[in-house]
């Protein structure tokens, strides 16, 4: 696998790894675990509705997503994301790689991610999706003229 391979797997691997948190599929197993999970964290008083939503579950009837309540970031929020990428590395292809321009637009991206990530309560990027995201902005900083090995987001990153 080339460099611009492995930048592209590092941003495909972060994007999926967003999506797969917020685009829900059934599957009652699964779901019944998180639900009765659900129902002995919650207070007696509150339980009967989830044992409810436990019953549908078990009799293959509809019940809500219960994962709903768990992320604070959308669909939307991941597109954002994914299109924040797309622009650094199209305005990285177009500089005249500099020192200061790769500088100018590593803290640009990084800067965008630190707001979109604490508009969604800062749950959005954890160690495993903050050491993608490093991959795939370092990465595509060397391409564009970055001293190799060099964390052009140390510093600036909020995640």
């Amino acid at each position: 696998m080339d460099k611009i391979e492995k930048i592209q797997e590092s941003r495909n691997r972060l994007l999926n790894d967003l999506y797969a948190s917020v685009r829900y599929t059934p599957d009652p197993q699964s779901d019944l675990v998180a639900m009765m999970t659900q129902y002995i964290k919650e207070e007696p008083e509150n339980r009967p509705p989830l044992l409810e939503h436990i019953r549908h579950c078990m009799d293959g009837e509809p019940y809500p997503n219960p994962y709903a309540d768990q992320f604070s970031y959308s669909e939307q929020d991941v597109d954002q994301c994914g299109k924040i990428l797309d622009e650094y590395a199209a305005a990285m292809e177009a500089c005249d790689g500099t020192p200061e321009e790769i500088k100018r637009l590593t803290g640009e991206v990084t800067g965008r991610i630190n707001q979109l990530n604490e508009a969604c309560n800062s749950s959005m990027i954890d160690t495993w999706r903050r050491d993608r995201l490093c991959e795939f902005i370092n990465g595509t900083a060397e391409l564009a003229g970055a001293k190799p090995g060099q964390d052009m987001t140390y510093g600036q990153r909020m995640w």
